[in-house]
């Protein structure tokens, strides 16, 4: 695991791993005098899911309790200040009416397309929240095993070249499937579209940063501190991906898919950096094909891949309007987007145990005898 060990980490010493180094025992003396809980030089490898437990502090019983409600608490008051925040600004615009609805479904609004990224995007502040407050934790122990997001750019174009291979994927099964009637098919400007895309470009990453974060990274984690096998973990992130989903084949399937894959993902590599790469660019290629495609068979394709990556709870979780219009297309992209996603994670899995040297069945690891990273204080 070469590139493991070389990654920087929060509080390691410079010595060697074994604490063999001139500035190894001082160092560790010192932490041992100021905090009662510091990890031990001989700290066995710990994979992703078993961060929280690096201190003693960290994983007692009531803390993965405590970081789940902060971050679901911190979300629901988040996202409803943005929601009565973008009403409130649509009752003074003139020529709005607020009675359709803030958000009607329809790929190429703009509207529809920020407000639902925007409270995506709250799932970010809501992770750091549960982890930083609840876990009282570093945030940097929920991002990777280096205690911080690793710059690794072969990860983060394996997630970008994943999701575009999954989303492509989606819109051909869709277009060689069926079209949508033209009564469906939504009018839409250029700036409208070139909108849409702008907010996209903005808005997608941060709302994949914090869905990783908050529902793989905290969920994971906080199950981690009580299981050793990944297996439980991983499902359990999974299993959240369907909240407030749209539950249909076409949309459920790929939501899974991803639920499953992003989680095998984090676990195998040590982080959540693939994952946020993939998942960003499903969510970013979703709806900008999907407003660019609206009203085609390749649109409703790929509209059941935004609706599995939308963060759950929001009007992006279900199909939008014209991809609901063809569900045979909606249903075909769905598929086609779940088998590619679970192929090419274990393509992926492969590609990352012989770059690390390690087994099918076994994660990069935080190595063996590092210091865990400092306590917080608030």
């Amino acid at each position: 695991m070469s590139d493991a060990t070389s990654w920087p980490l929060d509080g390691a010493t410079s010595g060697p791993a074994d604490g063999t180094g001139s500035d190894a025992v001082p160092a560790a003396a010192a932490a041992s005098d100021s905090i009662p809980d510091a990890a031990s030089s001989d700290t066995p490898e710990t994979a992703y899911h078993r961060l929280a437990t690096l201190r003693s502090a960290w994983s007692r019983p009531a803390k993965p309790l405590l970081s789940l409600g902060a971050a679901l608490l911190a979300y629901v008051v988040l996202s409803s200040v943005v929601l009565v925040t973008a009403v409130l600004l649509l009752a003074v615009v003139p020529g709005v009416n607020i009675a359709r609805g803030v958000t009607s479904g329809d790929p190429t609004s703009p509207l529809d397309v920020g407000l639902a990224l925007a409270m995506g995007a709250m799932w970010l502040p809501a992770g750091i929240v549960g982890v930083r407050v609840g876990g009282w934790r570093p945030v940097g122990t929920a991002w990777s095993i280096a205690a911080q997001l690793r710059r690794d750019r072969s990860l983060l174009l394996a997630g970008i070249g994943a999701g575009a291979v999954v989303a492509a994927a989606a819109a051909i099964a869709g277009a060689l499937t069926g079209t949508v009637g033209t009564a469906a098919e939504p009018s839409a400007s250029v700036p409208q579209l070139l909108l849409v895309t702008l907010l996209a470009l903005v808005l997608a990453p941060l709302q994949a940063a914090g869905l990783e974060l908050s529902l793989r990274g905290t969920v994971m984690q906080a199950l981690g501190t009580w299981l050793r096998s990944p297996v439980l973990p991983v499902l359990a992130g999974t299993a959240v991906m369907l909240i407030g989903r749209d539950l249909t084949p076409a949309v459920v399937l790929p939501a899974l898919a991803l639920g499953l894959c992003a989680g095998v993902l984090a676990w195998k590599t040590g982080g959540l950096e693939l994952p946020i790469a993939l998942t960003s660019t499903l969510t970013l290629l979703s709806h900008v094909v999907g407003a660019f495609a609206a009203g085609s068979g390749a649109g409703a394709g790929i509209g059941a891949v935004g609706a599995a990556a939308a963060a759950p709870g929001t009007s992006a979780a279900a199909l939008a309007v014209p991809a609901a219009a063809a569900p045979e297309a909606a249903l075909a992209g769905g598929v086609a987007a779940a088998a590619g996603l679970l192929l090419l994670t274990a393509a992926l899995a492969l590609w990352i145990g012989r770059r690390e040297g390690v087994a099918l069945l076994e994660p990069v690891t935080r190595p063996a005898g590092q210091e865990a990273p400092d306590p917080v204080h608030i």
